[in-house]
């Protein structure tokens, strides 16, 4: 008996062929088809995007015509568009106070422009750090059992987070860093080599000498080993089963090449000397205490504190130096270290600190041997002068300290420098702690009971179970605040901090070139932006949690 297949209701057999379907059936299934309507939206996206383009040429065509021609003219009197940035050869005609790079008011726009680029990165990268470690100490701090430690954090992070930070910027500035002392009754907090006035924030502050790139070589050398080690006994550790100390060995390695690197490197550095005259009978740096003591009459040192101020100022050594060297924090840490009375001329230029040296007001002229060589040819006598080496360091520190009314030697933090450094780290911080929280929260209390249940203590928990695992929560959000701090450096016009943004609008008053000033700045912005997501999405890549 032949069986009858029915189907149901809705499938294909009840659909016409398409010869057979009506035309307004054909149009109504292309609507409907996903497909169809894929091909259409992306053309459609497309013609967007070209009347979009058209328009902004148009537009910027249309700005061309009312700055006017002269905005594009070549060198040779031409007009054209390459031409656009000619004008930033020129000379600036402006100062930068505050800057890491050499820059004269004469240097070029682009040299200008790159001076507030590195100043941006100065403020944005120190407060990056800064933030992160304010930040994720605040958000732990959020967590504590001790309701007081809990509380205060609390209240910290409501009330940055809900100021504007140019409101917290300008209180910053002018009613906390101006407000402080003035320079001659610096605060000295625990009487530490750092000084708070209403200049700003002068500390001690490390320096390279010549001799630190043979100590850097061994210091990249033990970087290598580090890892080397590290892999060595990880692979053990994997067939042996049994677990090495991998971070001591490789930090323990490090150390004594770094020892070894800062033995090598100060041995062989022969760089630095001293121009004095020979009747100054000195031979060695180590003669200068024998000078001493037969200058004030005494047995020891120790003595120079008995002295009333006009002998001790009669006794005191005059050292020329030239202005920010490495020769000025060599030679004075070493007076130092022995106690010896010293005062510092500095000088911008060698020619001047030598004539300061001819006319007796510097006993003695510290500089590098090269420098000092060439000098000594300058002078009517050169053989009743002698080149006294003088000992080095790979790294040396320059230890701000009172000199009349003001503070000499250490790093300067201008007060806009400082108040933007802290009103950025300051105002990050307090959302950070919160993404911060959100990660450690994210850790499911099972991870916590296990780790208290194996007898870990809260610092190992934290460090070994529940922040690896919170950094695949904190990250994203992570990526957004770094952003948003390096994009905030521009409020340093705020407080006039010379960074990009302030220096471009000094750029466009000098010249009037705003429309191509503003394209340079855009892209600058989008560089650094580009460059952070870039590195914080590699790392957030490499710390995912991959599913199966």
């Amino acid at each position: 008996m032949a069986q009858t297949t029915v189907s149901p209701p809705g499938s294909g057999a009840d659909i016409p062929p398409p010869e057979e379907q009506s035309i307004g059936s054909r149009v109504m299934s292309y609507i409907f088809d996903i497909r169809f309507l894929g091909v259409l939206g992306q053309i459609a996206f497309i013609l967007l995007l070209l009347v979009g383009a058209q328009r902004i040429f148009s537009n910027f065509g249309s700005n061309v015509d009312k700055l006017g021609r002269a905005q594009f003219i070549c060198r040779d009197g031409r007009f054209a568009y390459r031409c656009a940035y000619d004008f930033m050869d020129n000379e600036a005609g402006f100062d930068i106070d505050d800057t890491a790079l050499d820059y004269v008011n004469t240097d070029s726009f682009w040299w200008a422009l790159t001076n507030g680029i590195v100043n941006t990165f100065r403020v944005g990268l120190l407060a990056l750090v800064a933030t992160t470690f304010l930040g994720t100490t605040m958000g732990i701090a959020r967590m504590s059992d001790n309701w007081l430690v809990s509380r205060l954090s609390l209240a910290y992070i409501e009330i940055i987070r809900n100021t504007p930070i140019l409101v917290q910027l300008l209180l910053i500035y002018f009613s906390v860093i101006l407000a402080l002392p003035d320079i001659k009754e610096a605060v000295q907090p625990f009487n530490l080599p750092i000084f708070l006035s209403n200049r700003g924030l002068i500390m001690a502050w490390p320096q390279f000498m010549s001799s630190a790139s043979i100590w850097i070589a061994f210091l990249v050398l033990g970087v290598i080993q580090f890892q080397v080690m590290w892999m060595f006994l990880s692979r053990r550790e994997e067939k042996t089963g049994q677990e090495s100390s991998k971070f001591t060995w490789g930090l323990a390695g490090f150390l004594i090449i770094a020892a070894i690197g800062w033995i090598v490197s100060t041995a062989v550095a022969e760089n630095e000397g001293l121009l004095i005259p020979n009747s100054s009978r000195i031979d060695e740096v180590e003669d200068f205490e024998k000078l001493m003591l037969a200058r004030a009459g005494i047995n020891h040192l120790s003595e120079l504190a008995e002295l009333p101020q006009e002998e001790l100022d009669a006794v005191t050594l005059n050292v020329c130096v030239l202005r920010e060297s490495s020769s000025e924090a060599n030679f004075v840490n070493r007076l130092a270290s022995e106690g010896i009375p010293f005062k510092i001329s500095r000088n911008g230029s060698p020619a001047k600190a030598m004539a300061k040296y001819r006319d007796g007001s510097c006993e003695m002229f510290a500089a590098p041997k090269s420098v000092l060589a060439a000098e000594i040819a300058t002078l009517e006598t050169p053989t009743d002068h002698l080149i006294v080496p003088v000992k080095e360091r790979p790294l040396v520190w320059s230890i701000p300290r009172f000199e009349k009314f003001n503070i000499i030697g250490g790093l300067l933090l201008t007060p806009e420098y400082f108040a933007l450094f802290l009103g950025l780290t300051i105002f990050y911080a307090g959302g950070l702690a919160e993404v911060v929280r959100a990660g450690i929260l994210s850790v499911s209390k099972g991870q916590t009971e296990a780790a208290r249940a194996l007898g870990l203590s809260e610092g190992q928990r934290l460090n070994l179970i529940v922040l690896p695992q919170a950094l695949r929560v904190i990250i994203p959000p992570l990526i957004s605040t770094y952003l948003s701090l390096m994009k905030d450096t521009s409020l340093g016009v705020a407080v006039a901090f010379q960074e990009v943004y302030l220096v471009s609008q000094t750029l466009m008053n000098q010249s009037g070139r705003a429309l191509q000033i503003m394209i340079v700045l855009m892209i600058i912005y989008l560089s650094i932006s580009i460059f952070f997501s870039a590195i914080l999405n590699w790392y957030n890549d490499r710390v995912v949690i991959v599913e199966r």
